[in-house]
């Protein structure tokens, strides 16, 4: 009966949050306060259930349902490490604040609807991004796919050899631009080579939530998605020599008091660190050269607005222009303040926009909600209930 009641809750909360997220772009704080209320109440009346079970006594209903007290800490702990990765993405620039709240929200309530769901409390939070990002990626992608579709007519056009002779060129200059900091690149596959090595190390607790190849390509993607934020640490020379002398001591260690297969774990820590290596080249080229390019929008000074998301390329013009110099706000995820957009759209009165771009954002908060659900019904990762599935057309591929 108190799940269902939780449940109830959560739907209608994450419903009118998620609406609001889509037609206003924006996430009240008095409804994510209302949730965490009504999360605390709950707690409280289990707490109380709890309390009245461990002395074996009874008020009408309090008592004949209780938790041992034991769950108590571990929903904490999974409460700070769900509101650590938010506050992680919020700061890397990946979610504005509303979803960054939204998503803790969302997690503590999957707790109370389910205390036993699979990788509760120490990997629910990973689960439950997975269950956010994995069906969010799929859609983008297709919308992706289907929009290159409809371009394909355009494509006849091309002056084929020009372009790829343009493209080489622009590959020698890359090349050579990175070659004075090719110490710093050394230093970022060492570190990656070390959390390869440590994630292989831990994968025997994480297999049966997320079997591979799938639990691989599901780490990969989420540092995809947060690649530009882990550089800052992955390339820093001291991580890089932490990060070494951890592999040389965890080595002898495992082998000795765990009895690890040490050189079966490098090398697929190798393994992994090639293939990473890969999916980043190849990604990235794809997602600057057609998703991000598919994004955006040129900007109509007459429709500009709190919250709109000025590309990369507009916010470094516009950072060029001296008219703007000490009038604009730092750069926030959630987009243009008030006094940003007000600025802006009067310095932007009478002067050409076509060089200026937007990003054509889509509300996130219904993709927390659905991975929410999903957590809830799937009781585990999507990732891992789409595995038998996935095995079966592959191995149909294969035969063929």
């Amino acid at each position: 009966m108190t799940a269902v009641l939780y449940y109830g809750v959560f739907v209608g909360l994450a419903s009118v949050i998620s609406f609001e997220d889509w037609r206003t772009r924006k996430i009240r704080n008095r409804l994510i306060v209302a949730g965490l209320l009504a999360c605390a109440g709950g707690l409280l009346v289990l707490l109380v259930n709890s309390l009245l079970g461990w002395r074996h006594l009874r008020f009408g209903p309090l008592g004949e349902y209780s938790l041992p007290l034991s769950f108590y800490p571990r929903i904490a702990a999974h409460f700070l490490l769900s509101l650590a990765a938010a506050v992680g993405f919020w700061r890397w620039s990946v979610w504005p604040a509303g979803d960054a709240k939204f998503f803790t929200l969302a997690a503590l309530f999957a707790a109370l609807i389910d205390p036993n769901l699979p990788g509760f409390p120490s990997l629910l939070f990973l689960i439950l991004l997975i269950n956010v990002f994995v069906p969010a990626g799929i859609v983008f992608a297709l919308e992706t796919v289907v929009n290159l579709a409809l371009k394909v007519p355009l494509l006849r056009g091309v002056d084929w050899p020009k372009w790829r002779k343009a493209k080489v060129e622009m590959a020698a200059i890359r090349v050579r631009e990175m070659w004075p900091y090719r110490g710093e690149y050394l230093v970022l596959a060492v570190n990656l080579f070390a959390l390869f090595f440590a994630l292989q190390a831990a994968s025997a607790r994480v297999r049966p939530l997320i079997p591979e190849p799938w639990g691989s390509l599901s780490v990969f993607v989420l540092m995809f998605a947060f690649w530009d934020a882990l550089t800052v640490v992955l390339r820093n020379k001291k991580v890089g020599v932490a990060a070494f002398a951890a592999v040389v001591l965890a080595v002898p260690a495992g082998v000795l008091l765990l009895g690890m297969d040490a050189g079966k774990l490098l090398l697929a820590a190798v393994r992994m660190t090639f293939n990473f290596g890969m999916l980043l080249s190849v990604g990235r080229v794809v997602f600057a050269w057609i998703i991000e390019r598919d994004s955006l929008r040129e900007l109509h000074a007459a429709d500009l607005k709190y919250g709109d998301i000025l590309s990369d390329g507009t916010w470094a013009r516009l950072g060029a222009e001296k008219d703007l110099a000490g009038k604009m706000d730092e750069r926030y995820v959630d987009g243009l303040t008030h006094g940003d957009a007000a600025t802006l759209k009067a310095w932007l009165a009478g002067r050409a926009t076509r060089d200026y771009n937007v990003y054509h954002t889509i509300p996130f908060a219904l993709w927390i909600f659905l991975g929410t659900l999903l957590t809830l019904s799937c009781r585990g990762s999507v990732v891992s209930a789409m595995a038998p599935y996935l095995s079966q057309a592959q191995e149909a591929f294969c035969r063929k």
